[in-house]
C-alpha cells in the first residue's frame, strides 16, 4: 500500500478502494518483492566505530548492503553529546549514554573505495528504486523517511559500487582485491540472520584473509546467541591476530547507544 501511496496510485483515505482495484498487484508485491531496508540512522553508531580504528584512510566492503548508503557515511553529519563530527546530511543524531568520547570525533577519516554486495540490490539512482526503499519504511515514521530521502540524494553524488550475490560466497574474491588503504569489512543487522554453518564460513574467510594482509571488520549484530541482550553489539575485530573491541550496546534502529570504550 506505501508503495502505490508514494506513487499517487491510492490514498491511505481510501484503503478499501485500493484492495479492490489494486488486489492483483498487491498480492504479486507481497508474494514476489524481497524486503529492502537500508536503515541510514545505523551510521551515527558505526562512524565512531571506524574513528576507532584510527586509519586516516580506509576502503569498505559493505554485506548486505541493500542500496548501499552506509557506504556514504562519511558525508553526513552527526551530532553526539561529547561532540559533532562532519556537516553533510543527513544530520544524524540519538540518546548517547556516555560516549563516544570527544577524542575521538576529533579524528579524521578518509574513504577510499566503496563496494557493498546484497542479493538484490538496490540502485538510488533510479527514482523507482529509491521509491521501493521509501516503502519499506512505515509510513507514519516521517523522520526516518526524511533521513532516508536525504540519505539519497548524498549517495546520488557519488554512487557506491554495488555487486549481486550471497556475501558469504563473494568475499573472499573481493578482499583478494584489496589495495595498498586498510580494508574494513561492514555489517549491519545481517549475519544474524545466516545460518550457524553460514556463519562459520563467512567468520573462516575472514580469518583468512586476515592471515594474509592487515583486516578489520566493523559489526553491529545482535548477539547469535545472546539471550535477552537488549539492541545490537557494536564490535570491532582487527587481524592480524584477531583482536576484538566490544565497543558499544546500540539499539537496533540506532535510536540509541551506550558506548563502553574509555
Amino acid at each position: 500500500m506505501h508503495y502505490l501511496v508514494l506513487g499517487g496510485e491510492a490514498s491511505w483515505d481510501d484503503v478499501d478502494r485500493a484492495l479492490d482495484e489494486r488486489a492483483e498487484f498487491l498480492a504479486r508485491f507481497a508474494a514476489e518483492q524481497p524486503v529492502q531496508t537500508n536503515e541510514v540512522a545505523r551510521a551515527w553508531a558505526l562512524l565512531p566505530g571506524l574513528l576507532a580504528l584510527g586509519a586516516a584512510e580506509v576502503d569498505l566492503v559493505e554485506l548486505g548492503a541493500s542500496a548501499g548508503l552506509l557506504l556514504c557515511l562519511d558525508r553526513y553529519g552527526y551530532r553526539y553529546r561529547s561532540g559533532s563530527w562532519g556537516s553533510g546530511r543527513p544530520r544524524l543524531a540519538g540518546r548517547d549514554r556516555g560516549g563516544p568520547p570527544g577524542s575521538l570525533l576529533r579524528r579524521e577519516l578518509s574513504i577510499g573505495r566503496r563496494r557493498g554486495v546484497d542479493v538484490a540490490p538496490v540502485d538510488v539512482t533510479t527514482a523507482e528504486a529509491a521509491r521501493l526503499l521509501e516503502a519499506f519504511v512505515w509510513p507514519d515514521q516521517t523522520e526516518r523517511l526524511r533521513r532516508l530521502r536525504e540519505a539519497v540524494a548524498t549517495a546520488r553524488d557519488d554512487p557506491p559500487e554495488l555487486v549481486a550475490g550471497d556475501y558469504v560466497d563473494l568475499l573472499p574474491s573481493l578482499l583478494a582485491e584489496r589495495g595498498d588503504a586498510l580494508t574494513v569489512v561492514v555489517s549491519s543487522v545481517t549475519t544474524i540472520y545466516l545460518s550457524d554453518e553460514r556463519h562459520a564460513e563467512l567468520v573462516a574467510a575472514l580469518d583468512r584473509a586476515g592471515a594474509e594482509a592487515p583486516l578489520a571488520w566493523l559489526s553491529l549484530e545482535g548477539p547469535r546467541h545472546g539471550g535477552q541482550f537488549d539492541g545490537a553489539l557494536l564490535e570491532l575485530t582487527t587481524w592480524p591476530g584477531e583482536e576484538r573491541r566490544q565497543l558499544a550496546q546500540v539499539d537496533h534502529h540506532a535510536r540509541w547507544l551506550r558506548w563502553w570504550e574509555g
